[in-house]
């Protein structure tokens, strides 16, 4: 389950002045994340897809919640200030990432927006997407094969499965 808690949904990026009045004709929510099929997925969508008079570009990247091992809870032992820490850093790296995948586009031409999320990137896109009232979903593919899809879980493929919108995903081919 999914909260708005805005310590969990933040806006890291936000349209430029030239777009707030415009309402745009498409949401296109893109999830990113520092990974390559992640900036293939980014690239793919913006010269493929993209309409930069109409479109709105919502870009959102998942942290996730930082937690202990029951081991260590169990020895009453204030984890705090350490996972305030570790909270603050993935923070800090979530919106240095959006702003690095929003600042490759020009504000003038684009309508951007960006939200950093934290928890089950599987719910928090689908969240995100239908608080949106998206119109469609742009993700990458890690390519996992069979077995370790069966272990890992693929996120691409619950959203595929659990979101009411076309869920697009450009798949990097690997070189031979």
């Amino acid at each position: 389950m999914s909260t708005t808690d805005s310590k969990i949904h933040e806006n890291v990026v936000t349209p430029h002045e030239t777009h707030s009045d415009s309402e745009p004709t498409r949401i296109i929510v893109i999830a990113v994340d520092a990974s390559k099929y992640s900036e293939f997925a980014f690239d793919w969508a913006i010269n493929n897809l993209v309409r930069p008079k109409t479109d709105q570009i919502v870009l959102v990247n998942v942290r996730p919640i930082v937690e202990f091992p029951g081991i260590y809870l169990a020895a009453n032992i204030d984890f705090s200030p350490e996972f305030d820490k570790i909270e603050a850093e993935n923070k800090k790296h979530s919106h240095e990432l959006l702003q690095s995948y929003a600042s490759k586009l020009s504000s003038h031409k684009y309508n951007i927006r960006g939200i950093a999320l934290c928890g089950d990137a599987r719910d928090e896109i689908a969240f995100k997407v239908d608080e949106l009232k998206a119109s469609l979903l742009v993700v990458g593919s890690r390519g996992l094969g069979g077995i370790k899809k069966a272990l890992l879980g693929s996120v691409s493929e619950y959203l595929v499965h659990h979101l009411n919108v076309p869920v697009i995903i450009p798949r990097l081919q690997a070189k031979e």
